[in-house]
């Protein structure tokens, strides 16, 4: 009689608290991620919704995106990861050392974890690195920390 169970509530889940670095100093935040919300579908097949937790511009150009999926080992504890290229275009460099200007095409390559704590709590983590496309370079990268509340949603 399990088919007659109604599927799970999805949990709410809303940022409340961010930190964030920009190439190793402390900034008071690149973007608004507090109070923004993702959810946490469970059933058979959970998943989260965005897939890219954070929603952003840079997210409008995801490219090779990957996750764990959402992993439910330890009921306590609900984790995912996730991963992406978002390819920028061209992007015009100044050379520090002999004010030359060149052009080079840049991605930011992003990485991130999500862990759950007893279907209330949750820490993010996100990595973002911006890289001329080649990959040989690294410009910049910011790193951004978030807790927050999660609720079953009804």
């Amino acid at each position: 009689m399990l088919a007659d169970l109604p599927p799970p509530t999805p949990l709410v889940c809303t940022i409340e608290t961010v930190e964030a670095e920009w190439s190793h100093q402390p900034v008071a935040g690149i973007r608004e991620l507090k109070h923004q919300q993702f959810v946490l579908h469970q059933g058979s097949v959970p998943y989260i919704e965005p897939r890219t937790v954070i929603d952003s511009r840079i997210t409008t150009l995801v490219d090779r995106f990957s996750s764990s999926g959402v992993d439910q080992d330890h009921p306590a504890e609900i984790t995912y990861n996730w991963s992406f290229d978002a390819p920028l275009g061209l992007l015009e460099l100044e050379d520090a050392k002999n004010s030359e200007h060149t052009s080079s095409y840049s991605i930011v390559l992003v990485s991130g974890k999500l862990t759950i704590h007893d279907r209330l709590n949750f820490e993010l983590n996100q990595h973002s690195k911006l890289t001329e496309a080649n990959g040989t370079r690294t410009l910049n990268s910011l790193q951004e920390t978030a807790t927050g509340r999660c609720r079953e949603q009804g």
